[in-house]
């Protein structure tokens, strides 16, 4: 038995039973029998420690601040946070990243936040086959740990996204045209469930938690302490960055449309994305665009072959390559902290017409100079973003039992449309939230009339407002309900764990 004080308050613990002798507020309650159970590991505003754990990529998620952060060392503590939170049910959220945009994604008030930061083993198997990985790691973490061995997993692109939100929610990699999503790429999770219990994910274990948990995110089914994620050898990959004309964009995404239905599927190392980018200091747009190959071209070849149509386009106004390994291209995609984001997205058929192409483009800049009359003194950066799904994507995706996003190579190929967008003044949330969720409704209603529309948003570019699972079809939705009742029969989580993205009970 052991006795602590917390302010006023004792606790008594037998076991995790908690009896309080005099009341609280729930969240001093949760931190108090946190700290009795974790006293190393219980951080509380004005320290050192709350300081460290408050680190978040957006500003809306760093000024959304907890009653304390909790830091486990180990799934064992991490099984003692959650009996302690879910039988005293107390409201909480878990911190990997900290690379969600929006307030409340990673961050909560009047709660606690799990704070995974000392969760970051990396352990390379013997055979050099399987990576084993902490949620508290980042992804630059991961490649700065395999590049020198020559070996590398099917991850992020950024080097401040965390690795348990990017594999939970899908995963777009430089390296998915071979191996799918890094959803796709996962041997075997660990996980806490909602009764502090630990079980085990895979194609033998636990089948359908395993199936649920690439891409249906984790807030209904547990948390995640460890991923075992499938390795293979890599060495140095190539891009080529080009720039052209706002104007050139309608024959740019007709380049790049080609190479979505063609020329991905035909060259599977090959990836890339367009960028419909805002300068301010011009106050034009430009079109951008990066090509990447996971195997470097020789001399002679100069690039590969699929992407030579680009080298066709005229007015280019920037063009280079470069070669490098995987941390540096990590290092060279990386948004900065400190800004203001909002985000969302809509997936459609490549095979999309130039009257879609430039009524969407027309709703893009209709919305951005509707948001710049009405900035006041701030920067907004908007961004109209094309990647794609092509069908041999959506192929890897169909692997071990396919993964819970619902999609088919009968659906394809298509490309996601996303929009990000970030800005410094706290005064225009709402009118970047509101702007770009009329974008996003406008667009949806354009792919809806030109027949090229699809359900689906990809939970790691979507606004907190879209229902993201509900566009996995409504059979995958109610399987997904079935294992978030089989594991958490008491919905605890569904109560419990703030956040967005989370299943209707």
């Amino acid at each position: 038995m052991v006795v602590a004080t917390f302010g006023t308050l004792s606790l008594v613990l037998s076991g995790i039973t908690l009896a309080t002798k005099s009341p609280l507020h729930a969240r001093d309650d949760a931190c108090a029998a946190l700290a009795t159970v974790l006293p190393q590991d219980v951080a509380l505003p004005s320290t050192t420690a709350f300081t460290q754990s408050s680190s978040y990529w957006s500003q809306q998620q760093l000024e959304t601040q907890p009653q304390c952060f909790v830091t486990p060392k180990s799934t064992k503590d991490v099984s003692t946070i959650m009996e302690v939170l879910t039988k005293g049910n107390f409201p909480f959220t878990v911190k990997g990243g900290g690379h969600i945009p929006f307030a409340g994604g990673s961050s909560i008030e009047n709660g606690v936040t799990i704070d995974m930061v000392h969760l970051n083993d990396i352990k390379v198997s013997s055979d050099q086959q399987t990576v084993s990985i902490g949620p508290g790691n980042r992804w630059i973490n991961v490649t700065e740990t395999l590049d020198p061995l020559g070996l590398s997993v099917v991850g992020g692109r950024d080097m401040n996204v965390g690795v348990s939100g990017l594999l939970l929610g899908g995963g777009i990699s430089y390296f998915s045209g071979q191996y799918g999503w890094a959803c796709d790429n996962v041997r075997r999770y660990e996980v806490v469930l909602a009764s502090g219990r630990v079980v085990y994910a895979s194609p033998s274990e636990n089948k359908d938690l395993y199936w649920a948990l690439r891409g249906g995110g984790g807030l209904n089914f547990g948390i995640v302490t460890r991923f075992e994620i499938v390795a293979f050898k890599q060495g140095k990959i190539w891009e080529n960055a080009l720039s052209f004309p706002g104007s050139s964009n309608a024959t740019v995404i007709n380049a790049f449309q080609n190479l979505t239905a063609r020329g991905f599927p035909a060259d599977k190392a090959a990836s890339g994305f367009v960028g419909i980018n805002y300068h301010g200091s011009t106050g034009g747009y430009s079109t951008d665009v990066g090509l990447l190959h996971a195997t470097v071209p020789s001399t002679g070849e100069g690039l590969p072959a699929v992407f030579r149509p680009f080298q066709r386009i005229p007015s280019a106004t920037a063009n280079s390559t470069v070669t490098a390994d995987v941390s540096t291209f990590l290092k060279n995609f990386a948004t900065p902290y400190g800004r203001r984001w909002t985000w969302g997205n809509v997936v459609v058929s490549a095979s999309f017409s130039n009257k879609f192409l430039a009524e969407i483009l027309s709703l893009y800049e209709t919305r951005n100079v509707g948001l710049f009359k009405t900035q006041g003194e701030d920067d907004i950066t908007p961004t109209a973003l094309f990647q794609p799904i092509p069908l041999n994507v959506l192929e890897a995706m169909q692997k071990n039992g396919g993964n819970a996003m619902g999609l088919k190579p009968s659906n394809g190929p298509l490309v996601l449309i996303s929009f990000p967008m970030s800005w410094a003044n706290p005064q225009n949330d709402d009118l970047a939230y509101g702007a770009t969720r009329k974008l996003i409704a406008d667009v949806e209603e354009k792919a809806k009339k030109y027949k090229v529309y699809t359900p689906f948003v990809y939970l790691n570019y979507a606004d907190a407002k879209q229902e993201v699972q509900k566009g996995y079809g409504k059979e995958n939705y109610e399987r997904l309900q079935k294992i978030a009742r089989k594991y958490d029969p008491q919905g605890k989580l569904a109560r419990l764990w703030k956040g967005y993205f989370k299943l209707d009970r």
